[in-house]
């Protein structure tokens, strides 16, 4: 549908302008972005630009409307006929500084039309050496809504600025998606307070971003793309081709949570024409917002094998997104692997996510064009808190047709991040570790199809965790839990959890 529309549009344009000499340079509106008219333009073409690096024209940039795609000439310069669009934006090459306005990224320009209009677009970077090393800050899910969101999101904004910092240098940001809940008015709220972040932070729309009055998927994002850019593009860190796209298919003739998970197909044109500049031999990362599969469920986005299959060929491929408010892992080839995150605002803005882990954030280190490390934080927590013990008098309670009190033997393990390329391994008092059975795990599907986090379970009030927004549901399908029996009369049970890092975390609870 959008395709079509610019395309036609496109059609009627085109004849307007073929009416035209190409020596006419037509009046243009004054916008924030204008630059003044220096390049000649072909015939047929009413966006031009030119793109420099310390000045000095740069050949090679690839540059885009969304539609279009190409990179820039000898002369730095490029060329093309756009109508519809609302941005040009380049792929940052590696060995230039992400352009920044006020710490948001800005590698975009918008445009503004006018009849017979050419319009000039330049972008002026700044070369550094390309990094080596450098780290991705991850956060999914803020969902301001309310002033009380508000409140409390920019209560965590001096954690998550302390842990930006503390990280290694070359760092960058990433938040994929429902930024606000349904308040586009709040979008210039949290770009306000993610400035007291010291890092530049890209930005993925989700479904809550879109504005439910609109019932379209065309128009209901312009508030988002006016507040934070365009809602799909990349750019080049390292050996590393960062990929952002919009998977939300919005209607909202049926209220606002009336929506797909699709890739629009002009996406997928754009994304194998931006590809086509990438050396299969980088990795390629892709924020999006809702997961394009999960390991232990059948729910995907509906087209997740025409995105498959576009990335296959490269080296590595992480897919990070958000949108379930809980942590899992999917492995979906040997060569590409989705990470999702849980919420930063946990159960709207309750402490706790519904899986039980800690609402928080996280980090990915690159070296080369490899993820070298990837590591969840809970907002408030040790870096090694990444498990959760529990004794059985509490255990029982992830059943949820079980209670406080009922006869239980077992200790239960919720590992947050948890993933089937894990170690997991228990030690009761002075004994030897030894490695839990796959039987050890609660599956979902095994168990009724619901398995509860035991504090998620002491935490409801009718049925749900009470938070700003009116609860949230625990989730059933938590599949990172583990069951351990220890021996009677024992006096401490350790878990040690390692993950495909070498990240190696321990607890141990002890008999009360």
């Amino acid at each position: 549908m959008k395709l079509f529309r610019y395309m036609a549009s496109a059609m009627v344009a085109v004849s307007l302008l073929a009416s035209c000499s190409d020596d006419v340079v037509a009046e243009r509106r004054p916008g924030a972005d204008s630059d003044p008219l220096t390049i000649k333009a072909q015939f047929g073409k009413n966006l031009v630009g030119r793109v420099t690096v310390d000045g000095q024209p740069r050949q090679g940039v690839v540059v885009s409307d969304g539609i279009n795609v190409m990179t820039t000439d000898a002369n730095g310069e490029y060329q093309m006929y756009t109508t519809g669009r609302q941005h040009v934006f380049i792929s940052v090459p590696a060995d230039c500084e992400l352009p920044t306005l006020l710490g948001d990224p800005k590698f975009y320009k918008t445009l503004d039309y006018s009849d017979a209009a050419i319009i000039q677009r330049d972008f002026r970077l700044v070369s550094i050496p390309k990094k080596t090393e450098w780290t991705l800050f991850t956060m999914a899910d803020p969902q301001i809504g309310n002033e009380k969101d508000i409140t409390d999101f920019v209560g965590m904004i001096p954690r998550m600025a302390e842990f930006a910092s503390s990280l290694p240098s070359n760092v960058y940001g990433i938040s994929l998606g429902d930024i606000v809940w349904n308040k586009p008015e709040y979008f210039d709220t949290y770009a306000k307070e993610m400035r007291n972040i010291p890092v530049p932070v890209f930005s993925v729309i989700g479904n809550h971003d879109h504005n439910e009055g609109i019932k379209n998927d065309t128009e209901s994002d312009k508030d988002f793309r006016d507040a934070l850019g365009p809602t799909y593009y990349s750019a080049n860190i390292g050996d590393c081709h960062l990929v952002v796209l919009d998977d939300v298919f919005y209607r909202g003739v049926n209220g606002r949570n009336d929506y797909t998970g699709t890739i629009t197909e002009a996406q997928l044109e754009w994304l194998e024409k931006d590809l086509s500049y990438v050396d299969p031999d980088k990795a390629v990362i892709i924020g999006l917002h809702i997961p394009t599969k999960r390991r232990n469920s059948s729910t995907h986005v509906t087209n997740n094998q025409a995105l498959y299959d576009l990335v296959k060929d490269f080296r590595e491929v992480q897919i990070l997104s958000g949108h379930s408010h809980n942590h899992y892992t999917t492995t979906i080839a040997s060569n590409i692997t989705e990470t999702t995150f849980a919420a930063v605002m946990g159960a709207y803005w309750y402490p706790l996510c519904n899986d039980g882990s800690p609402r928080g954030y996280g980090a990915l280190d690159f070296k080369g064009n490899t993820l070298v490390n990837k590591y969840f934080i809970g907002d408030g927590c040790d870096r090694d808190y990444q498990m959760k013990l529990y004794h059985p008098e509490d255990a029982v309670l992830w059943n949820p047709s079980k209670n406080a009190g009922d006869p239980y033997d077992k200790i239960l393990a919720n590992i947050f991040c948890w993933h089937e390329d894990w170690t997991v391994e228990v030690k009761e008092d002075a004994g030897s570790w030894t490695v839990l059975p796959a039987s050890a795990r609660l599956i979902p599907s095994q168990n009724g199809g619901k398995c509860w986090d035991p504090d998620v379970r002491k935490c409801l009030v009718d049925g749900v965790i009470p938070a700003n927004h009116g609860g949230s549901a625990p989730e059933n399908n938590n599949d990172h839990m583990f069951l351990y029996t220890p021996q009677p009369g024992w006096q401490s049970v350790s878990f040690r959890a390692t993950d495909s890092f070498g990240n190696v975390y321990t607890e141990t609870i002890t008999n009360n």
